[in-house]
């Protein structure tokens, strides 16, 4: 049964840590909840109306003069570039939509198109680009400006800061960085890629902050047609998947080769991003749990007792605590370091008198054999709990048989 201090205890201990732990799940519920799903149907949809949807964004474009054509299969999306020459845009706002293999082919597309990816991860950037990598991610999407060197986009300031990328280290292709990395553009295979690091610049929620409108705008409008790519689930794989539309390059009409040239793509981690965070936060919690546990930092500093215990009560506490883990040596220790000093104060000698001293005149009181007295008093450990009984109980007598009284464990030392 538990008693009313253990309990105590365990609240001392658990209580600090229920506020961080209410912390976390209080910030994980609220990201879930505004974060975007992409497989809302409205989620960056040309025809979406809700805070996440883009019809707003669309019409601005053909306001603009551009020409929309959505496709909610990635075959039939590829098949309509070959007729653009070039001049259009291939809009992907979920990447990880596409089935296995399809980023592979977004090479064999015709030479001029520009392609956008809205927050491909590590694995699918090594798919779609040899240049290119993820080098991190915001648990948020974050503000950041344009930069000096940018000459994507004339926008201003812009949430687009989430996924980060970058230029490979083994790569001499160059890479056009924007927006603290969150915008990056490559020219690649005759296409210009453009990887956009957050969806906020193209959500009605988000367009009327900061510059995100504007950049949205710029990113879609440079071709005069405009490849909308709507897809909320994963495609699944055709039967006999089919290649890339034979496209128009400078050189002639040829087809890719039978193997589609790409690198193989590196596997996505198994761990999801806000891991590191949580182990982060509940090691600085436990860290705060021990600080508040701990009495004092650095060695032990002897103090005094608040109350008088009694010597015997403490020796016979401490017995109990040593048969509890086993430690029958240290208990017996216990016992016969506590007989000795009494047996020498009784017999008028110091009470750290070693062997050499207490034995001989132990002896002469007691006419014991030294041998027998020396093996109560400094004998080996005990091997087992009955030894360890019979040498307390010889002890005990033997203290009782100097001093002519009885042990009594509420006397004070």
């Amino acid at each position: 049964m538990t008693s009313p201090t253990q309990r105590r205890r365990r609240w001392r201990l658990v209580l600090p840590i229920l506020p961080v732990l209410a912390l976390i799940a209080y910030s994980v519920t609220a990201h879930m909840v505004e974060e975007p799903s992409p497989s809302e149907p409205a989620y960056l949809a040309p025809a979406g109306d809700g805070p996440d949807g883009a019809a707003g964004l669309a019409e601005q474009l053909r306001a603009r003069g551009v020409t929309i054509r959505t496709f909610t299969d990635s075959d039939d999306a590829f098949g309509a570039l070959r007729s653009t020459r070039g001049d259009a845009t291939l809009f992907v706002p979920s990447p990880g939509f596409l089935y296995r293999g399809q980023l592979d082919w977004l090479r064999w597309l015709p030479d001029r198109v520009r392609v956008v990816l809205v927050e491909p991860d590590a694995a699918q950037v090594a798919a779609a680009v040899d240049s290119v990598g993820a080098t991190g991610r915001r648990w948020a999407t974050g503000v950041a400006p344009r930069g000096a060197d940018c000459g994507l986009t004339d926008a201003g300031p812009a949430a687009v800061v989430r996924t980060r990328y970058g230029r490979l280290e083994d790569s001499a292709t160059a890479v056009e960085s924007c927006y603290d990395g969150g915008l990056v553009r490559v020219f690649e295979h005759g296409k210009e890629f453009v990887l956009v690091g957050s969806p906020d610049p193209f959500r009605a929620e988000r367009a009327g902050e900061h510059d995100n409108a504007a950049l949205a705008l710029d990113l879609l409008s440079a071709k005069s047609t405009l490849i909308w790519l709507d897809l909320h689930e994963r495609e699944p794989v055709p039967p006999q998947p089919s290649k890339p539309p034979v496209v128009e390059h400078e050189q002639g009409d040829y087809d890719p080769p039978s193997g589609n040239g790409a690198k193989p793509a590196k596997g996505p981690s198994p761990f999801p991003d806000w891991l590191f965070w949580v182990v982060l936060t509940l090691l600085a919690a436990t860290l705060t749990v021990m600080l508040a546990r701990g009495r004092r930092l650095g060695p032990p500093v002897p103090e005094a007792l608040p109350v008088e215990v009694p010597g015997a009560e403490t020796a016979a506490g401490r017995g109990r605590l040593y048969r509890r883990v086993r430690a029958r040596g240290p208990a017996l220790e216990t016992l016969r370091a506590a007989a000795r000093r009494r047996l020498a104060v009784a017999l008028n000698l110091p009470a750290a008198a070693g062997p050499e001293t207490l034995l001989p005149v132990l002896q002469a009181r007691t006419g014991d054999d030294p041998r027998r007295l020396g093996e109560i008093l400094y004998g080996p450990p005990p091997q087992t709990d009955q030894e360890l009984h019979d040498r307390a109980v010889e002890l005990r007598r033997l203290v009782e048989h100097v001093t002519a009284r009885p042990v009594n464990e509420g006397e004070h030392r």
